[in-house]
């Protein structure tokens, strides 16, 4: 089922180059936060789960509540359970919920204006607001009964706060004086 998560902050982005982790195939993903209870999250939850109802009829309920019980099959997850090594909440995470989409195909990267993004454009970064196409479906298979998610594509909506983008640079910092033209190194 095609799902459209309007105006979420976009986190640890991949979406021009596939990224492996550990041993698995190289794909393109993104993690997206969003306020808890709100609007996006409500109509998240109620698409997951008319998807486990299609598939899972009158199980569904208990299939979500076992992939919500798994740690790491949980597709919703809380944000102030994401910590750093000092056990801090993660960056941008606090009183946030967040789920992650990953896709084998580049997905569609887009400005506000529906135009087509490249890496260089510098747009979307993790911290900006998004809005993000995403397909939920249904596993039902030898390896379990689940509800995954698919990214299919992203639409850079507005700058926000960067993620772990580090100290800019200030100038002021720097005395003000004439340029050297002998051109002795220091």
């Amino acid at each position: 089922m095609k799902t459209l998560l309007k105006q979420v902050r976009l986190s640890y982005p991949s979406l021009f180059k596939a990224s492996a982790y550990g041993d698995s195939e190289p794909k393109f993903s993104a993690t997206m936060l969003m306020d808890e209870g709100g609007e996006t999250h409500t109509k998240l939850m109620e698409a997951i789960e008319k998807v486990a109802k299609e598939e899972f009829g009158d199980k569904a309920k208990a299939v979500l509540k076992k992939q919500d019980d798994n740690s790491m099959r949980r597709l919703v997850k809380i944000g102030n359970e994401k910590t750093d090594d000092e056990g801090d909440v993660a960056d941008g995470y606090a009183d946030m919920v967040f789920m992650k989409a990953s896709n084998k195909v580049k997905p569609k990267v887009i400005s506000r204006a529906k135009q087509e993004l490249t890496e260089a454009d510098g747009k979307p970064y993790a911290g900006c607001v998004v809005n993000v196409q995403v397909d939920l479906w249904a596993q039902n298979n030898s390896y379990g009964k689940f509800i995954n998610c698919k990214l299919l594509a992203v639409q850079f909506w507005e700058d926000g706060e960067s993620f772990g983008g580090g100290a800019s640079a200030d100038l002021d910092a720097f005395d003000e004086g004439e340029d050297e033209a002998d051109g002795e190194d220091w």
